[in-house]
C-alpha cells in the first residue's frame, strides 16, 4: 500500500493537501486523522466498504481505516491531516480511539449538528487564513498550531465513537475517560484472550458496571473487540499474502468463522471480497493534480462568505 504524500506545514501538527482529484488509490494512515472537504464539484469517498458522495462544503473524517476517493471528475478537495504524535499530552490516547464524522447529507446519523457546523467553520477558517496570511510571518506557524489543536479538541470531544453513537447527549468527563481507558486497553491487547471479567478487573470496576458502561455509552464489549480485530485483519488482507486462516489467528480471533462474522458486521462484506476489491483499486495510478491555495482562492472565499452569512446573518451556529 503506497503512502500518501502530505504537505505538512512546518513546525505544526497540521498538513493540508489541495488537489483536483479524479482518483486517489487506497491508502491508510498511522497516528493520524484525515478530514477531507469538497470545495467544488463532487467526489466519492470509500471506506469500510461504504461510499459517501461529498458535495461542495461536505466533509468526512477517517482515522486508521483504509480509504480511497474516486469518480471525482476533477473535483477540488482540501484534505487536512492531524499528526497525533505532535498533539498535546491530553490527547495522548487518541491513536487508540475510534472517531467518526460524516459531514455529508448521505450520512445515516444526524448531520449538520452544531458540532458539524463548528468543525466545518474551523476547516474553512484555516483555508481562509492560509490564503490571506504571510507564511513567513513569525506568528504564522503558531496560529496554525493553535488552529490544529482546536480542530483536534472538536474531534476528540465531539466525534469519538461514543458521541457519534449518542448524538445530542452529553456525558461527564469521568464517564468518557472510563470508556476511553477501556478502548485503549482493548487496542493494546486485542491479540490476547480477553473476557469482560478480565477487562473489568483491569479497569477496577464490577463486571456488571463494565457491561452497562459499554452498552450505554459505547458499542458494547464484544462489538468493540471485534472491530479492533477486524481492523487488524483488514490491514493484513491488503499488505500481506497471508491466508484468511492465518490472518484470523494473527488478529486474535479464536476461529475463522468469528472473523467472517465480525468482518461482515463492520465492513459489510467477506474478507475475501474486501481483499479483491481493494487490491484491484490499489493497482490503479492516482489521477490528481496539486493546487496552490492561491489557485483555490475563488472557492475558499465563496465558502468563507457562506459561512459568515450562516453564522452572523441567519444565526445558524
Amino acid at each position: 500500500m503506497t503512502a500518501e504524500t502530505i504537505n505538512w506545514i512546518p513546525n505544526t501538527p497540521l498538513g493540508v493537501n489541495l488537489r483536483r482529484i479524479t482518483f486517489v488509490a487506497p491508502h491508510a494512515h498511522e497516528n493520524m486523522i484525515e478530514i477531507t472537504m469538497c470545495l467544488e464539484g463532487s467526489i466519492t469517498f470509500d471506506y469500510c466498504f461504504e461510499e459517501f458522495r461529498l458535495r461542495e462544503g461536505e466533509f468526512i473524517l477517517v482515522d486508521r481505516d483504509t480509504h480511497y476517493m474516486h469518480s471525482g471528475e476533477n473535483a477540488l478537495c482540501a484534505s487536512f491531516y492531524l499528526d497525533l504524535t505532535k498533539m498535546p499530552k491530553r490527547f495522548g490516547n487518541a491513536a487508540d480511539l475510534m472517531f467518526v464524522c460524516e459531514g455529508t447529507a448521505e450520512s445515516t446519523v444526524p448531520y449538520n449538528t452544531r458540532a458539524h457546523k463548528r468543525l466545518k467553520g474551523m476547516l474553512i477558517a484555516v483555508l481562509d487564513y492560509m490564503l490571506k496570511a504571510d507564511a513567513d510571518d513569525p506568528e504564522f506557524e503558531a496560529d496554525i498550531s493553535r488552529a490544529a489543536v482546536s480542530i483536534m479538541e472538536q474531534v476528540y470531544y465531539r466525534f469519538d465513537y461514543t458521541s457519534w453513537k449518542n448524538p445530542g447527549r452529553e456525558f461527564s468527563e469521568k464517564t468518557v475517560a472510563k470508556v476511553r481507558d477501556v478502548v485503549t486497553y482493548l487496542f493494546r491487547h486485542y491479540t490476547e484472550r480477553i473476557t469482560l471479567q478480565m477487562l473489568a478487573d483491569h479497569i477496577g470496576m464490577s463486571k456488571g458496571y463494565m457491561s452497562n458502561l459499554l452498552s450505554q455509552h459505547a458499542i458494547g464489549f464484544e462489538p468493540c473487540l471485534s472491530y479492533i480485530r477486524s481492523w487488524h485483519a483488514e490491514r493484513l488482507l491488503l499488505t500481506t499474502d497471508m491466508s484468511i486462516a492465518e490472518i484470523s489467528e494473527d488478529s486474535g480471533f479464536s476461529a475463522v468463522k468469528y472473523m467472517y462474522s465480525a468482518f461482515n458486521y463492520w465492513y459489510h462484506c467477506t474478507p475475501g471480497e474486501y481483499r479483491l476489491k481493494y487490491l484491484k483499486e490499489m493497482k490503479k495510478p492516482d489521477d490528481l493534480s496539486e493546487v496552490s491555495i492561491d489557485e483555490a482562492e475563488e472557492q475558499v472565499i465563496k465558502l468563507t462568505n457562506e459561512q459568515l452569512i450562516l453564522m452572523y446573518i441567519k444565526g445558524d451556529e
